[in-house]
């Protein structure tokens, strides 16, 4: 493990332990504001975009949003400012092969300055191009408000989702409930291959990106369901060919899935008035909730997953978090649920808060993300952090796991490597009848700790997740309270 650079404020003060998330640019406006949808390109350099930022005139006052380069070094280059006419709030971007790149954006497009948003190319010079004007959903029957990124498909177009537009309507959507379209990079014509109806299974407003499976189909997620369903997993083939691949019950999904090595697929629910999930889709459709978010390993999952090849997955919460205020977490969970905190994120230190992107793993190890705000320029950040990097508790634990409810239960923090001084590593127990000292100290030299956990007494089984962690990192286990 490498710890690198030190994180401060804590949930529980103690003294400042290392972790390896370092900010690689600091947005303050004119640059950007709300980075995400970045991308490592072929030769090497991040690309993305930002939200806002940028041109403030035309869209006041938060400005209409950017195009930027930033190598590994943190060298920046504003790349295109937009300016309504030609999109506003860029979505994110795909390469496209000889240098260079095409995106879309949310809204704008219009001379009006109003529109459903464009699709458009730059090349990582700047030379940028509005190859499609998307309509406002209003008028039948083309895509809107594109979401996402586009995907590459292996027939050599371009696949996308749009929150608006496509054949169905009625007077509570006028502007469409969605569609999943082609672009055909030879003719920069866009074609609707799918739309999204009240009258089926799948749900409606299909707001993340679309996944290329191992079949070569188009798979994704709708947003929600308003004929009394649940949104859903879905499966489409180039040439349009709809299925349904799962329900997802109780759910809010806003970024697709992706495929793992096993044939799985795997997604994250933003919750909607819950604190969010993630979940599995088998190959037959079985879906399996690995966690269900508490707020202590965050709140509002928002980005796919990204695989680092050690069996786990990587993404981030946009709230919640072992730090308080709660900015946001970052975490890996394995395919059995078992979830650690890497960083939490902390406007008291400026790093960013509200993680708000997919990462990238870069050609050096590390993982590259956005945050929505803070930093030195208040604007958001770029970060990196070494996805080895676990923090200093190894694990938390009870024995035995279990306890009747009114008595106590004697649980031990272990560290990785005995510490090198007094290390105070804070607990924390949500929800459920069971309470823990706020901090237990292993000792300088030592490499565990024991404390005792006390519980009350309750008339049904409940499983209580119980923390360990040191400024931000951690980990947890589940301790059984039986009646």
């Amino acid at each position: 493990m490498r710890f690198v650079i030190a994180l401060t404020a804590l949930l529980w003060s103690s003294a400042a332990f290392a972790d390896s998330l370092h900010v690689v640019h600091n947005f303050s406006g004119a640059d950007g504001q709300s980075p995400t949808g970045l991308i490592q390109a072929a030769d090497g350099k991040l690309y993305g975009v930002g939200a806002n930022g940028g041109d403030q005139q035309t869209c006041n006052p938060d400005g209409c949003g950017v195009v930027f380069s930033l190598g590994l070094d943190g060298t920046f280059t504003k790349l295109h400012d937009f300016h309504t006419d030609d999109g506003y709030q860029p979505t994110g971007l795909v390469e496209a092969g000889n240098g260079k790149f095409y995106g879309t954006t949310f809204r704008g497009g219009a001379a009006s300055a109003g529109g459903g948003g464009v699709l458009y190319s730059i090349t990582a010079s700047g030379k940028f191009n509005v190859l499609y004007r998307f309509g406002d959903g209003f008028t039948c029957c083309g895509p809107a408000a594109p979401t996402g990124h586009l995907v590459k498909a292996k027939d050599g177009m371009f696949y996308g989702t749009s929150q608006n537009g496509g054949d169905f309507r009625d007077i509570d959507h006028g502007g469409g409930l969605g569609t999943v379209y082609r672009f055909d990079p030879k003719t920069n014509a866009v074609a609707v291959i799918h739309s999204f109806s009240l009258n089926d299974a799948a749900g409606v407003f299909p707001v993340g990106p679309l996944f290329v499976g191992k079949d070569g189909a188009l798979y994704g997620t709708t947003r929600e369901n308003e004929s009394g369903g649940s949104p859903a997993m879905f499966r489409v083939d180039t040439a349009g060919n709809f299925s349904v691949v799962a329900l997802l019950p109780g759910t809010e999904p806003v970024a697709g899935v992706i495929q793992a090595k096993t044939g799985e697929w795997y997604g994250t629910d933003d919750g909607g008035p819950s604190k969010g999930s993630l979940f599995r889709v088998s190959r037959s459709g079985k879906v399996t909730f690995i966690n269900r978010f508490d707020g202590a390993d965050g709140k509002g999952p928002r980005y796919q997953f990204t695989p680092f090849g050690d069996g786990f997955y990587y993404s981030n919460a946009q709230e919640g978090g072992l730090l308080d205020p709660q900015g946001g977490s970052i975490y890996r969970i394995g395919s059995d649920g078992a979830l650690r905190v890497l960083h939490s994120l902390d406007p008291a230190v400026p790093n960013g808060i509200f993680p708000n992107s997919t990462f990238v793993l870069a050609n050096d190890g590390l993982m590259y993300g956005t945050a929505a705000l803070g930093g030195t320029g208040t604007r958001g950040t770029v970060y990196r952090f070494d996805p080895l990097d676990l923090g200093p508790v190894e694990f938390v634990s009870f024995d035995p796991p279990h306890v009747r409810s009114g008595h106590k239960a004697h649980g031990t923090v272990t560290l990785f490597a005995p510490a090198a001084g007094d290390v105070v590593v804070h607990l924390g127990a949500v929800p459920g009848p069971v309470t823990v000292p706020a901090t237990v100290t292993v000792k300088a030299g030592q490499q565990s700790a024991d404390f005792v956990a006390k519980t009350f007494k309750i008339g049904a089984k409940n499983d209580v997740r119980v923390y360990a962690s040191v400024d931000g990192q951690g980990t947890r286990t589940i301790l059984t309270v039986l009646p």
